[in-house]
């Protein structure tokens, strides 16, 4: 599976470090001019502002989005959808609009790779909506919108995944990008779920907040600063794990390991480097052990055993 990098500006470099495709954000890119070498080896993917539009309120038009993606010259380009935050806020109409919104792009900038987005619709309006972008000559579709309801744990967690399961039972030879996936868990659970490439910017979101990623169990902070952290503390064992895991796997900084703990460059470097080069797989210690095995299961259903579940839930 391929693994996107999400970068908020060029603070850190790193494509230096890690030859990745990266993932911008066109209002933060025009924001912060991000310098990234014209002659690369590694893919750059444009998001949408999808995310800033559910959960901040930005107000974006297609062709405002046309001329920002005019300046960046990268591989791949997200459409502009209207996001939902629950299903039943998806109608015909509203596909109909992100389908409108994907057609005005790809003629206002049709030498950009423009990438359709379809989210939790109910399950009839997301197949409807995958087999028209496919007649349209797609050969990578994204699943967005499925970030909130992963971060707020809400009764719609199980329910997005089902929806990517729906996807690749009913399309097993499309390419499913699934936008913003967040953390080393679920990373590890797209994998398995059979996701052809995620982005993600826990690496950089989580050494803000003094966090770390533990291969295997997920992340554990190491700040000293006197906050009440929900995550836990790192313990030596952990941290232990994480070194070994580094170690094994050529981290070129491995002599720093304590010193880079204790900066956030440092801590984004770590976490970067162990969402794309360590797999020790889902821990049995982990909570989301429970969530990986459910999945599993649901992944040997039928597609209309999943549409029903995913339309009743």
């Amino acid at each position: 599976m391929k693994i996107v990098l999400g970068i908020a500006d060029g603070n850190i470099k790193i494509w230096e470090f890690i030859e990745n495709d990266i993932m911008i954000n066109h209002i933060m890119f025009s924001k912060r001019r991000i310098e990234i070498p014209s002659e690369r080896s590694f893919s750059i993917w444009v998001d949408s502002g999808g995310y800033q539009i559910m959960i901040k309120g930005e107000n974006i038009g297609i062709e405002e989005v046309a001329t920002r993606y005019k300046s960046i010259d990268a591989e791949y380009y997200m459409s502009l959808d209207i996001p939902i935050s629950d299903p039943s806020m998806a109608t015909p109409k509203l596909v109909e609009i992100n389908i409108n919104n994907y057609l005005k792009l790809t003629k206002l900038i049709p030498e950009k790779k423009i990438i359709p987005v379809v989210h939790l619709y109910p399950s009839k309006l997301l197949i409807q909506a995958v087999e028209e972008y496919i007649s349209l000559g797609n050969d990578i579709i994204a699943y967005g919108g499925i970030v909130p309801p992963l971060l707020r744990k809400t009764r719609l967690r199980l329910k997005s995944l089902i929806g990517f399961l729906i996807l690749k039972k009913a399309f097993p030879g499309v390419k499913f990008h699934v936008l913003g996936i967040g953390s080393y868990l679920m990373i590890r659970i797209m994998e398995a779920l059979g996701a052809y490439s995620i982005d993600t910017s826990s690496w950089r979101v989580k050494a803000a907040f003094g966090h770390i990623i533990i291969p295997g169990l997920g992340e554990r902070h190491v700040s000293n600063r006197n906050i009440k952290f929900r995550t836990p503390k790192a313990k030596k064992d952990e941290l232990d794990t994480l070194y070994d895991a580094l170690k094994k796997t050529g981290f070129p900084y491995i002599d720093e390991f304590y010193l880079l703990l204790k900066k956030f460059h440092g801590r984004a470097l770590i976490n970067a480097w162990v969402i794309t080069k360590v797999n020790n797989g889902i821990s049995k210690k982990s909570s989301f052990l429970s969530l990986y095995n459910k999945l599993m299961g649901y992944k040997e259903m039928s597609l209309e055993e999943l549409m029903k579940i995913y339309d009743g839930s």
